[in-house]
């Protein structure tokens, strides 16, 4: 019987991991970096009680800000990139762990600067930025900070908050190294009885494979690891949820989510427009999986059969993968593209490829003023998804790279609700683009596969996201009402959720389904898996958009610049009047709608050609 592992770290190719060497040449560059930005921390506590003398101290703390803050981001992110590449290497952790550090410290240091610049009024805050006029262009930060006024504490609160950060953190740091070092998800066997290690970095092309009895020994056995620590995982998410609880509680917002929406001026509409939507058009995926049902000629889906190929398998290596997302964005120029390009090749924004102890699923990282990072584990041989999820990552790269080149520092940051928009767009411009691709346009085994990608997109943000955003309301209420959440009421919940969405096409494993929930990590971001939905809808109504225009006209071109405008905005206006900017109005449930239309066509589509 033959065994596949996956490489240890230092078995890939340099190239094919993330150049970090842009943000730290060496440790002992870090090291020396780390020195001098703790030495600059008196620098920002100097400030305080003085940020409303006059114009010109207000815009020396500004700019100190932007001095300091960014130094130590660049220690942290350093530090979290470095330890994701392997979670095991205790040296990395260490380094991560010390940046994280620092950062709390960061906080605990300028936690005095709102409150005293909310005991300031409206008016006098108008009188500063008047007298100089470097200081309008954070006119957004000052209104913004204004209408959060109720929920900022005192500054010796604040500064109480901002230090507790670091043991707030805990249950996060546990919950990664956990999912991605400690725990062993064993191996997997296929039909022919080779066995195939498991591992955060190739569980997704496991439930991929066509063979049925490789994709169901492996969905078993990772979530066989995951039940054997549900105890833990519940006791680990219970802190989670009872810190956000808690911050809350202290910041006067009547409960959780609305603490979460609040800030980006989102409103509780927005999130109930989005769950809404997504339980009225179930329907659509029962007639989905009824479809796949059949085509796998199956008695009864089950969840390993979620992802199983309906066609046969198409290699796309990473190079191809390049071309084509590149290509597909053309439609935004040159300047645009020439970016991107850049930084998935020679720029080496990307860490590739698997191996051991890497950390699970996929994201894009940096800080101001360093290049966009890119995680993933890439498999040229399953299908067009690693294409997709390296086009995905981008977006948000390029997303930032546009935000650190147009804003400040204090307003590049964009919001999570904008976040998923980037990215599901060039998801949607890129499968455009191969739809129609001339010598791909009467194949149809890529145009399943092309399907396939998009339903599986639209799976992960129509269908499991909004599923997982209803058991985190669901667990935050249970905390919030004083209730306990326990390992199996906690995925009984969630099995309930699936079972609603699967419909009667399916054999369901109440105990591996209902664990879930501590597969991601997703939910130690508070209330994130929502903002994947509004985001897809967001994007393939841009796409539509720019692509029903013709291609040389000036209509195209101005859709276009006010595409890039919403991405160039960042943080400098409430995300949802930077999307209508680019003409989308996410308060309306029209563009959710419009969504589960474009899946339908996809469902439609896949059954003419199976």
């Amino acid at each position: 019987m033959s065994t596949t592992t996956l490489p240890s770290r230092d078995e890939i190719h340099a190239q094919d991991t993330w150049d970090l060497s842009s943000l730290f040449p060496t440790l002992p560059d870090w090291e020396a970096s780390y020195q001098a930005a703790e030495a600059e921390l008196p620098k920002l506590i100097a400030y305080k009680g003085k940020l409303g003398q006059d114009a010109d101290t207000l815009l020396n703390w500004i700019n100190e800000v932007e001095n300091i803050v960014p130094m130590v981001s660049r220690l942290m992110v350093y530090g979290n990139l470095l330890s994701d590449g392997d979670t095991g290497n205790q040296a990395n952790a260490a380094i991560k762990a010390r940046g994280m550090g620092l950062a709390v410290r960061l906080r605990a240091s300028i936690a005095f600067a709102e409150p005293e610049l909310l005991a300031l009024d409206a008016a006098r805050l108008a009188e500063l930025t008047a007298q100089r006029p470097e200081l309008t262009r954070y006119a957004y930060y000052f209104n913004n900070l204004l209408r959060q006024k109720a929920h900022v504490r005192s500054s010796e609160v604040e500064e109480l908050l901002a230090q507790a950060n670091e043991p707030f953190n805990a249950p996060g740091t546990a919950y990664t190294v956990l999912a991605n070092s400690d725990l062993k998800f064993g191996y997997a066997t296929d039909s022919n009885g080779v066995k195939v290690e498991i591992g955060q970095g190739n569980i997704n092309e496991l439930l991929q494979s066509s063979d049925r009895q490789l994709r169901s020994s492996a969905f078993n056995q990772y979530a066989d690891a995951f039940l054997s620590i549900k105890n833990t995982s519940a006791a680990i998410y219970t802190g989670k949820v009872q810190k956000t609880v808690f911050i809350a509680r202290a910041r006067r917002y009547a409960d959780s989510l609305s603490m979460s929406l609040y800030p980006n001026n989102v409103p509780m509409s927005v999130y109930n427009n989005v769950i809404d939507a997504c339980n009225r058009h179930l329907p659509i995926w029962h007639r989905y999986w009824d479809l796949r049902r059949r085509a796998l000629k199956l008695d009864k889906m089950q969840a390993c059969d979620i992802f199983a190929p309906l066609c046969d398998d198409l290699t796309v290596t990473y190079d191809q993968a390049v071309t084509w997302i590149c290509d597909g964005m053309a439609p935004l120029g040159e300047d645009y593209v020439n970016v991107a390009r850049a930084g998935l090749t020679h720029e080496r924004w990307v860490d590739k490829y698997p191996n051991r102890g890497k950390r699970q699923g996929a994201y894009s990282s940096g800080t101001y003023g360093s290049k966009s990072y890119i995680l993933m584990s890439y498999h040229a041989n399953n299908g067009l998804m690693s294409m997709s999820t390296l086009a995905h990552e981008l977006g948000h790269s390029m997303h930032s790279t546009l935000s650190k080149q147009t804003q400040p520092f204090l307003l590049h940051r964009y919001t999570l609700f904008a976040a998923e928009v980037a990215s599901n767009f060039n998801q949607a411009m890129v499968r455009a683009y191969l739809q129609d691709l001339p010598e791909m346009r009467d194949n149809r085994n890529f145009q399943i596969s092309l399907i396939e990608e998009a339903m599986r997109n639209f799976h992960r943000y129509l269908f499991l996201m909004p599923i997982l955003s209803q058991w985190e309301h669901w667990a935050h209420q249970q905390i919030e009402q004083r209730k306990a959440l326990m390992a199996d009421a906690m995925g009984a919940k969630l099995a309930g959720l699936f079972a609603a969405g699967y419909g009667d096409s399916w054999d369901m494993d109440v105990a591996r389904e209902g664990i879930t929930w501590s597969q991601f990590n997703h939910l130690y971001s508070d209330f994130y898996v929502f903002q994947y939905a509004s985001g897809i809808a967001a994007a393939n109504a841009l796409a539509a958009n720019i692509l029903a225009i013709p291609a040389a006209s000036a209509e195209r071109a101005q859709a276009v610049q006010n595409y890039l405008t919403f991405l160039k905005a960042g943080g400098a206006m409430d995300p949802l009047d930077a999307l209508k900017l680019a003409g989308i109005d996410m308060s309306t449930s029209a563009p959710m709608d419009a969504a589960f239309g474009v899946l339908a066509g996809f469902v439609e589509r896949l059954e003419s050609l199976l």
